[in-house]
């Protein structure tokens, strides 16, 4: 019997999580290799598929993703893997899974897609809240499960290109989370075992978050100088990039906005334990420990334990 959403820890109603996070690379199985020798697991390779017009059906467009899965989202790695099929496709077509402009500004985490159960409902109160979100397109990729290839299916929404220069932006409601949430991958060495925060960096941080507060339907709390937007499972920080070393010290960013990284909650001394043994250099600080996104990918990783907060 397919197994529902919220068994996998995603909300029932509303949005509580984050669907996923990614980061965006011109070297894909560079960065996935850099992520194992941090201790997650990846799953086989899968071509994501979209309509390139209005109605039309999901077709293949060029790139690919491997994904570190947690209980409540995953860690998405995406990458181009059939240049001449993706420039065969307009930036209109691509809408907003267009991942050029992103990777021209800096290669890291990019993604940032919140989930929910009800994505119908959302998008009626994003219009009645003006904030013209676009209809509801279906996604879909064939992923490797135990019994063979199966269709993972997805239904999200986005807004207009410029509105969210933060990050590549959706709201995302599974359709066969049994798929792409598979117990199998969930088993990371470092004892990482849920999606907690993304760190967005930007220059007005007041006006960002209240942005994402409203998408969210979450109010914004003001702690110092971050503005957070708790959603449930996961939370949104912002900052602005003069205090991002509050959050992250020693990183700079290259750019504004700029996601920084994100964190998962695991099992601390685990994850410390594994990065020991790999050789791979991180601090302490503020109860968690951090691998600079100097050793991952662009983007920096953070570990935390449960119920850590902000």
């Amino acid at each position: 019997m397919p197994l529902r959403a919220v068994e996998f820890g995603i909300v029932v109603q509303g949005i509580n999580t984050f669907h996923h996070l990614g980061i965006v690379t011109r070297d894909l199985a560079g960065a996935v290799t850099k992520y194992e020798s941090l201790g997650f697991v990846f799953t086989p390779l899968s071509l994501p598929e979209f309509p390139l017009s209005p109605g039309g059906a999901p077709e293949p467009v060029g790139v690919a993703n491997r994904n570190a899965i947690f209980r409540n989202g995953y860690l998405e790695m995406l990458g181009i893997v059939d240049a001449a099929r993706w420039a065969s496709i307009s930036t209109s077509q691509r809408g907003p899974f267009d991942i050029d402009n992103p990777l021209q500004r800096y290669e890291g985490l990019q993604v940032m897609h919140f989930g929910t159960e009800h994505l119908d409902q959302v998008r009626t109160r994003l219009v009645e809240d003006g904030l013209s979100p676009s209809p509801i397109r279906p996604f879909q990729r064939m992923v490797e499960t135990l019994g063979g290839s199966e269709l993972m299916r997805a239904r999200c929404l986005s807004f207009a290109l410029e509105t969210n220069p933060e990050a590549l932006f959706q709201i995302v409601q599974h359709e066969t989370p049994e798929l792409a949430l598979q117990p199998r991958f969930m088993g990371h060495p470092n004892g990482a075992f849920a999606l907690s925060e993304a760190i967005l960096c930007v220059e007005d941080p007041e006006e960002v978050a209240g942005r994402y507060g409203r998408y969210a339907g979450h109010p914004v709390d003001r702690r110092g100088p971050l503005c957070v937007i708790d959603l449930g499972e996961t939370r949104l920080v912002v900052v602005s990039c003069k205090n991002l070393t509050t959050l992250l010290p020693g990183e700079a960013a290259p750019t504004a906005p700029y996601l920084a990284g994100f964190t998962v909650t695991a099992d601390v001394d685990q994850a410390a334990a594994f990065l020991r043994r790999q050789h791979i250099p991180f601090q302490g600080h503020d109860g968690r420990i951090i691998v600079s996104g100097r050793d991952a990918s662009g983007s920096a990783v953070v570990f935390e334990r449960p119920h850590a907060g902000r």
